[in-house]
């Protein structure tokens, strides 16, 4: 790689050099089995197991409360690892030990998953895989601000998002024809294959010379508070706020074609891929191609606001939508917003990052998604406990998607608060 001088105020070396496309491939490379296993997870694996467990009619509220347990787990240790891994010394560099110690234990939490003949270990099974996930993926985020040079930065955006649609390809095939045990053996093997190659090649520099923690300004730094995160504040409220729509749809997509398109389960398995299938290769292609142009034209804020847009709208179509050809269209016109808010929205939150610990501000961005998924499961709760018994499953459901629809419309308004980028 040939070297740039260009400073950072993360690792304190020399400069980022520019990455090749092997870089890029190896160092977001991990996205790939995580997006595998958390979109088989969330919507189908984890409500198929539920419902077998609990039955149909408990299924929901106990979803909807294992979710809000682990998304809180998510919500207070991802920033905190974060923060482990800002100040951590090894020869390895400071993010890569993590990595490694976090990863196979999560891959266990995943396989209790799968194996558990009760509730209670299913419960189990999914908090360890929250907990050790997050001790993992608090330190990989970092590497994106440590090591790719500002002017690569949608492109490195776009790699990830294009691992992660990429994934949703393959959990979507891994959940909805495989049998659980099968999706978790799978799940647990590529995930350490990726390992081996991120961790293998990322040229990470040591970190024994790194400054000692001083916890108290360290917790005082987790308050982003003042005019240096401002911008930074902005982008995170947006995300979550489309995050939250998004996580409404994943989260319940499988009984809304059960209960309102009065499809059978089995099938409603099948159709599950089949949107996924037309959302992720619409998606791929438009997070590389957007990550690209992002480099390119420096306008941030227009793609993301015109993908939230698009998103908002094909969620509304949800709501109207009378059979599963129209839902088929909306999901695919879904993902070209999807992919493009998905690469440039990663760009903007790392050109928005004040100078300083880049995982711990990472982890605090990574919130709003885990956040996100805590308030859609909070709204899935109130649903099945207030609002289906007073209207019914059909208008219950046809109106948490009309309230997705609304949250991806508002939060693509909301990127035009930030001022210091394009």
């Amino acid at each position: 790689m040939a070297s740039e001088e260009v400073s950072s105020p993360y690792l304190g070396w020399p400069g980022r050099p520019r990455l090749s496309v092997w870089n890029q491939f190896s160092l977001g490379l991990l996205w790939f089995p995580s997006n595998i296993m958390w979109t088989a997870l969330i919507l189908i694996v984890m409500p198929a197991q539920v419902s077998v467990l609990v039955g149909p009619h408990a299924a929901t509220a106990v979803l909807s409360a294992t979710t809000l347990a682990g998304t809180a787990i998510a919500i207070v240790f991802a920033p905190v690892f974060g923060a482990m891994s800002d100040a951590w010394r090894s020869k390895l560099g400071r993010r890569r030990p993590m990595i490694l110690i976090g990863t196979v234990p999560a891959m266990a939490g995943v396989l209790l998953i799968v194996y558990a003949p009760t509730v209670a270990l299913f419960v189990i099974g999914y908090l360890g895989l929250q907990f050790f996930n997050n001790f993992a993926q608090g330190a990989y985020q970092g590497f994106i601000p440590d090591l790719v040079p500002h002017e690569q930065r949608g492109a490195a955006s776009g790699f990830m998002a294009f691992y992660q649609e990429l994934g949703v390809i393959v959990g979507g095939i891994l959940g909805a024809f495989t049998a659980p045990i099968f999706f978790g053996w799978a799940v647990a093997l590529s995930t350490l294959a990726a390992l081996g190659v991120t961790v293998g090649t990322v040229k990470e520099p040591p970190s024994l010379d790194a400054p000692a923690p001083r916890w108290k300004e360290r917790f005082r730094s987790f308050i982003v508070s003042g005019p240096t995160y401002r911008d930074f504040r902005w982008v995170w409220l947006t995300r979550l706020v489309v995050m939250t729509g998004l996580y409404v749809l994943e989260t319940y997509l499988l009984y809304y074609l059960e209960y309102v398109l009065k499809i059978p389960a089995a099938a409603a398995k099948t159709d599950v891929f089949l949107i996924l299938v037309a959302l992720s290769v619409t998606s791929a292609i438009s997070s590389l191609v957007a990550g690209y142009v992002s480099d390119r034209i420096r306008k941030r804020r227009i793609i993301v606001c015109g993908a939230g847009i698009l998103q908002g709208l094909c969620a509304l179509l949800f709501v109207f939508s009378q059979g599963f050809t129209t839902v088929l269209a909306a999901a695919a016109l879904f993902g070209l917003g999807y992919g493009a808010y998905l690469s440039v929205d990663w760009a903007l939150a790392v050109d928005t990052l004040p100078a300083g610990g880049a995982a711990k501000d990472m982890g605090l961005w990574g919130i709003s998604l885990t956040l996100g998924e805590e308030i859609a499961s909070l709204l899935g709760f109130v649903m099945a406990a207030a609002v289906i018994p007073a209207i019914g499953v059909i208008g219950g459901y046809r109106l948490l998607f009309a309230v997705a629809g609304l949250l991806f419309l508002i939060g693509s308004l909301m990127i035009w608060q930030v001022r210091k980028v394009a």
